[in-house]
């Protein structure tokens, strides 16, 4: 009987435990504007390899076609952390928006130009309608810089707002739009329906891709969890950088983004080999910003739209 009543008492002590450590963890609503793409390798693999847990957090992840709708989530709380490409989100700060940019995820910006089977050279684009997220946002400024450098004028082609990827590569195919930036993998989807690879965002222009951004006043008040939050998506980073972890890579996106694993395969080389888009240790630095900034001709300094603190203690700096 007292051998009963002590496995009984052990037990109750471990479910007891375990339930404590349940309710000790964070929720994280956490919002990925557009589908998701291999831009948000990291916070995946940061889920689906346990480090989020080891980190006490649960993530909940919103995702919504549209990164305007994005962002006004985050305004209102309905999300905490976001990864979003820049000039939407400087944009809202600069009209008062209580956000900041609190460390990089993507180094480089990875949009791929693709146009109609038709149009074979940049020339061809001229009197034609491309495709956009937002009139005013990274995807229209890309294009824009991109055509430019080709010779094409902004007056000599049209823009239509059409939202998220998954709208603009439907647009594409179905040929509304004679040409739009994609994110990977869906420029190899758009291959596979005969559209042409034109160029990247790359090749016009080198700043900072897609960044984390919080409202300020939510993440002081839970400063904890974002420092927890980032270091455990540092520790995805690192994972993800090793070769030999390739495959496993491959499966997180498979999972999440239903595309082929082949396609996967090649944004992995390019994410996490040739091109290194991801960031390895998520440093956002006043270099990668300014160029932004330069864009719109703006006199601000960086440090006005960026906090590094949970950076530096997440990795303990």
């Amino acid at each position: 009987m007292r051998r009963i009543t002590i496995c009984v008492a052990v037990l109750l002590a471990l479910v007891a435990s375990s339930t404590a450590q349940a309710q000790q963890k964070k929720e994280i609503v956490w919002g990925a504007p557009n589908a998701i793409s291999s831009y948000y390798w990291d916070v995946l693999a940061a889920i689906e390899l346990g480090y989020m847990a080891e980190e006490g957090l649960t993530i909940k992840v919103v995702n919504n076609d549209n990164p305007v709708q994005n962002l006004q989530y985050l305004a209102t709380g309905a999300i905490n952390i976001t990864s979003i490409t820049i000039e939407l989100a400087l944009s809202a700060i600069e009209k008062g928006a209580d956000f900041k940019f609190l460390a990089s995820e993507n180094d480089k910006l990875a949009f791929v130009f693709m146009t109609r089977p038709e149009i074979k050279r940049y020339e061809d684009l001229k009197g034609k309608t491309l495709g956009v997220t937002q009139l005013q946002e990274s995807t229209a400024s890309l294009i824009r810089l991109l055509l430019e450098k080709h010779g094409v004028k902004r007056n000599e082609y049209q823009f239509l707002a059409l939202g998220g990827t998954p709208n603009r590569f439907a647009a594409l195919v179905r040929g509304a739009v004679a040409g739009t930036m994609l994110s990977p993998p869906f420029d190899f989807k758009a291959q596979a329906e005969g559209m042409n690879r034109l160029g990247t965002a790359l090749e016009a222009f080198d700043g900072l891709g897609v960044a984390f951004v919080a409202q300020d006043s939510w993440a002081k008040a839970n400063a904890d969890s974002v420092v927890r939050f980032l270091r455990a998506v540092v520790k995805a980073q690192r994972y993800l950088y090793q070769p030999e972890n390739k495959n496993k890579a491959v499966e997180i996106l498979v999972k999440y983004t239903r595309q082929p694993a082949d396609d996967i395969s090649k944004n992995y080389d390019a994410f996490y080999g040739a091109d290194r888009i991801m960031s390895p240790e998520l440093d956002l630095t006043d270099k990668m910003f300014q160029p932004w900034l330069d864009l719109r001709n703006s006199s601000e300094k960086p440090e006005r739209f960026i906090d590094r603190s949970y950076w530096k203690r997440a990795l303990g700096r």
